[in-house]
């Protein structure tokens, strides 16, 4: 058998193997006389035997090559190959190689390019039509290639210069995503017509067609986006069927991230205008105007067609995250013209106050409470007033028919916009004030003040929906006449009012009373020569000015006008001094004592004749009888109301009061303790002819602005009648010469007789004595001991004396009447001077009573 074998250098060695060999050795020999291939059909041509196909395979080669071939050999070995394969098999060869590098090598050079040098600039985006399908789209933008990104150390710009081909793009698909989102998930497609264009230039590319929207949560998202940013992400992507002149063909892809401004929240908006004509057949009020968006972007243009929007006030306690509906409007055509400003006519009406909801932190909830009624009478005062609000609208989407894409792209429109006033007017036609009424505040620095306030309020023009008033609240000053203002007047809450619409104005009645008054610190003596007259003179003369707010009534439920102006001057009936009706000293009560005073509680009935209500705070007051001061008297809190006044006070008698009140060494205490004794010795006979005075002083009130009033008061009061007598009856036994008192006591703590020196008449006549010292005469009784009145019931403070030794006269008439009433009862006239005390204190009581009751009896 035998094989070819190259030896690499275009010869062919011939191994002859012989199976039969008898030494086993192999035969090599070179065989120059016969060619590997022959042209010469006559030729034998050595066949192929498996070990012939192995060897030139590469295969089976068993044994060491022989030596190098000489040098005649290759070359005729190179030469034969020349003869075999011809010239035009190579040149095909390359031909082909040639071609499929052309056929391969540009698309990828021309992706790498589209990839990284084309530009693509969208100049400006309208968006309209917008249905459940998708939406229309025209687009203007430019397309070239930035030649030093192209990767090729800008070899395209080369291209681009010397050839300047004709780029053809054929018609294709396109779609629009999210530069975040991977290949192939999109959110709208949309058909691109054929493009072409001379490669080197900057291609105009204007599409114009409808983008069918593929998934409506991500093109939601890109609306928002768009609402809200200054800034939005485009990605285009897709195929591109490109033919570059006559002679390649592409078929590339397009992902292209194209930034385009945004609306930037549009935030820019106004209402220009802003009319409530009438009342709204659904609740609430008819409202109109123009509102004015200005958007900011100046590539994208978006119309958006029939829109509802809805109004929105911040709540007060979360103004940030909590937000009333209040109104709904709608604009019939939503058309924001890119770089522009954009007027839009809106109607639809404004909530009536059960009709808002509150959306708490995102959550719409239904809200009630007087919150709604502030927040929309802040709203509608300053309106009618002319003056601006700042509110939020939002578009809300009610059409069922509105994509659900575009349904979400609504919630991003947010915008802070000003509600307009309307124009100015003079709201304040006339103001007048009647029947006022002033008293006293128990603050330290306040007075009150009480009347009548009446005005004649015009509205607005485009405001003229029926109103009606409900409260005013007046924030005035109170001044003299043609004077200084002296005092502020604060109303801390609304005050009713009655009023009356009459085409377009309001009559309005408001009553005030008792609103303090805070006084201007350098008009104090003004202000304290007025309280003074108020207090002291039969008639005052008030001047007040200032402003007031009202609260109203509507379609829209209620909300707050004002401030509203006067200035008037009115005329009222003052105290006088409280002495048109004399005082009565009605109850006097001793609840505690010491070894110097008795503490009292004494009830007081004063008449005020004016029309004025006064709260005078703590008061206190000096007592006066015979021209001594015998005690004080103090009221923690009194009111002084129109009529009759029941005052109940807490004082002190003591007669060193006297003394230190004139701070007056030489002062004699005899005096007042004379003066002292007599005053409860005719209380305790139940003489009430007697009077009392009461007297003011600097120290009267802790109330700065009452001090100087208080200084010159004094009324006279009389002393009140006890319930019942001291001395009830008596009994007297003639044999034995003794007699029994039963004595009531009428205060309300303990009275211990120690002395008695008493005288007993008839008609005049002496009939007997009584001279009793339980103290110190061994033969008397124990002190008799009276306790206290609860008056509770008639045996309270009750009494019985043990017989006590009498000395008739028996020689007077008196006696012989006494004789004859034996059995019977005589009314008897009694004169006592008594030692008693009262409780702890110690002291001297007269007490005089006539007609007597005395039972006569004959036993001992």
């Amino acid at each position: 058998m035998s094989s070819l074998y190259s030896n690499g250098q275009g010869s062919r060695i011939v191994k002859n193997q012989d199976n039969n060999h008898n030494n086993g050795e192999d035969d090599y020999t070179t065989n120059e006389q016969t060619p590997l291939l022959s042209h010469n059909p006559d030729e034998r041509v050595q066949p192929a035997t498996e070990d012939n196909v192995d060897i030139e395979r590469g295969h089976g080669i068993t044994s060491p090559l022989p030596a190098t071939p000489s040098p005649p050999l290759i070359a005729d070995r190179l030469h034969r190959w020349n003869k075999t394969y011809t010239r035009a098999f190579k040149i095909i060869g390359l031909i082909l190689l040639t071609i499929l590098i052309i056929i391969a090598v540009p698309p990828l050079i021309a992706q790498r390019v589209v990839d990284r040098a084309m530009v693509l600039d969208i100049h400006s985006a309208d968006i309209r039509d917008m249905d459940q399908t998708g939406f229309q789209i025209s687009i203007q933008s430019t397309i070239c290639l930035d030649s030093s990104k192209d990767g090729f150390l800008g070899l395209t710009g080369v291209i681009q210069r010397l050839f300047e081909p004709t780029v053809t793009i054929e018609p294709t698909t396109l779609s629009l995503s999210l530069p975040s989102l991977e290949y192939g998930v999109n959110m709208a497609e949309f058909e691109v017509d054929k493009q072409q264009m001379q490669m080197g230039q900057t291609l105009q590319l204007n599409i114009s067609t409808h983008a069918r929207v593929t998934n409506a949560k991500l093109m939601a998202e890109f609306f928002s986006q768009t609402l809200q940013q200054s800034t939005v992400d485009l990605a285009i992507r897709g195929p591109i069927l490109t033919r570059i002149g006559s002679l390649w063909h592409m078929k590339l892809r397009i992902n292209r991230s194209v930034p385009m401004d945004g609306l930037q929240g549009l935030q820019n908006a106004t209402l220009v205008s802003m009319e409530l004509p009438n009342d709204h057949p659904l609740g609430g009020v008819t409202m109109s105007g123009v509102a004015r968006i200005n958007n900011p972007s100046k590539v994208v243009s978006l119309q958006m067609g029939v829109v509802t929007l809805g109004i929105y006030l911040p709540s007060m306690a979360h103004p940030d995250v909590d937000f009333y509906k209040v109104a709904e409007v709608e604009s019939p055509g939503l058309r924001l013209e890119a770089g522009k400003s954009n007027d839009l006519a809106i109607s639809g009406r404004l909530f009536h106050l059960d009709d808002w909801s509150i959306s708490e932190r995102g959550i719409p909830t239904v809200s009630v409470g007087s919150e709604k009624q502030l927040i929309l009478g802040r709203l509608l005062s300053q309106f009618i007033q002319g003056n601006d609000s700042k509110i939020q609208i939002r578009a809300i989407s009610k059409d069922h028919d509105i994509p659900p894409w575009l349904s979400e792209a609504y919630k991003s429109i947010v915008l802070e916009m000003v509600f307009p006033g309307s124009p100015t007017n003079d709201f304040i036609k006339s103001l007048d004030m009647s029947r006022l009424h002033f008293g006293f505040s128990d603050d330290n620095s306040s007075a009150l003040l009480s009347g009548q306030l009446s005005s004649v309020l015009q509205l607005p023009p485009n405001v003229t929906f029926p109103i009606k008033v409900l409260k005013m609240k007046p924030l005035a000053w109170l001044k003299p006449p043609g004077g200084k203002n002296m005092a502020s007047l604060g109303i801390p809450d609304f005050l009713a009012t009655v009023s009356r619409q009459v085409g377009t104005t309001l009559e309005v009645h408001v009553e005030m009373e008792d609103s303090p008054l805070i006084v201007v610190e350098d008009q104090l003596p003004e202000f304290y020569q007025f309280l003074n007259s108020t207090f002291n003179k039969d008639w005052i003369h008030l001047g007040i000015v200032g402003d007031a707010l009202a609260v109203v009534e509507c379609g829209l439920g209620t909300f707050e006008i004002g401030p509203i102006g006067f200035d008037v001057v009115t005329s009222q009936r003052g105290i006088g001094g409280l002495s048109s009706v004399t005082p009565i000293l009605d109850g006097l009560d001793v609840i505690d004592s010491t070894e110097h005073s008795l503490t009292v509680k004494a009830t007081l009935i004063v008449w005020n004749p004016s029309s004025i209500t006064a709260n005078l705070g703590g008061l206190s007051f000096l007592w006066s009888y015979d021209g001594r001061l015998i005690g004080m008297a103090s009221v923690p809190d009194l009111k002084l109301k129109v009529g009759n006044n029941t005052i109940e006070c807490f004082g002190m008698m003591d007669p060193r009061i006297d003394c230190t009140h004139k701070n007056d060494p030489s002062c004699d205490i005899g005096f007042a303790g004379n003066a002292s004794r007599e005053f409860i010795s005719k209380y305790i006979s139940g003489d009430n002819t007697t009077t009392i005075d009461i007297l003011g002083y600097a120290g009267s009130t802790k109330i700065p602005l009452l001090q100087p009033m208080m200084s010159s008061f004094f009324i006279t009061s009389s002393l009140p009648e006890i319930e019942q007598d001291f001395l009830i009856s008596s009994t007297m036994y003639l044999l034995s010469h003794t007699l029994v008192l039963e004595l009531r006591n009428p205060l309300d703590t303990p009275i211990t007789v120690l002395y008695i020196n008493g005288t007993a008449s008839y008609k005049n006549e002496p009939l007997g004595h009584i001279l009793v010292d339980f103290q110190n005469d061994i033969a008397s009784p124990k002190p008799i001991l009276i306790p206290a009145n609860d008056h509770q019931n008639e045996t309270s403070g009750y009494a019985k004396t043990p017989k006590l030794p009498v000395t008739f006269d028996l020689s007077s008439v008196g006696y012989e009447a006494l004789k004859k009433a034996l059995g019977g009862t005589l009314e008897v006239d009694v004169l006592c001077h008594i030692k008693t005390k009262v409780g702890s204190m110690l002291m001297w009581v007269d007490f005089a009573k006539d007609g007597v009751s005395s039972d006569v009896r004959k036993g001992f």
